[in-house]
């Protein structure tokens, strides 16, 4: 398989009602996005922007199955592929946050805002939903892989 670039994975679980994300770079998989747009009858445009990436076993270090993921009480270090997760082209060093507030008083560590999904789509180009993952798991370990579709 040849690759084509590297591709940030962020995780997405709950924690106390709270949506956190886990932020992963897996270098080296094969990214293929194709930009469109569907014709409404009314005269509109909906984006139908999709993406495939693939995502050989060799770069699967510190890989679980999403069940197994999940019930990790620490999760740094060990990443996973479920639908509803996101994927940016690139590596991203950016990590999604709730508001840090401000330290008592101290208006020497001011408060953190928010960084968000939104904030990571407005930043970069390629920010896409994981929407299937495929586990390609035939024949020789060069040909095994994650098949993700992203929308």
């Amino acid at each position: 398989m040849r690759t084509n670039c590297d591709i940030t994975v962020y995780n997405k679980y709950i924690v106390s009602s709270v949506e956190k994300y886990q932020r992963t770079v897996v270098a080296d998989v094969a990214f293929e996005a194709r930009k469109a747009a569907n014709v409404l009858a009314t005269g509109g445009n909906i984006a139908a922007n999709s993406a495939r990436v693939f995502i050989p076993f060799a770069r699967g270090a510190n890989y679980l199955k999403p069940k197994a993921w999940q019930v990790l009480t620490t999760k740094t270090g060990k990443w996973t592929l479920q639908e509803g997760d996101y994927i940016v082209k690139g590596a991203v060093t950016d990590e999604i946050h709730a508001l840090i507030p401000a330290h008592g008083t101290d208006p020497i560590i001011p408060a953190v805002p928010a960084f968000t999904i939104t904030n990571l789509k407005t930043l970069y180009d390629d920010v896409l939903q994981v929407m299937s993952v495929d586990t390609m798991d035939m024949g020789s370990l060069h040909l095994q892989h994650w098949n993700v579709g992203l929308k």
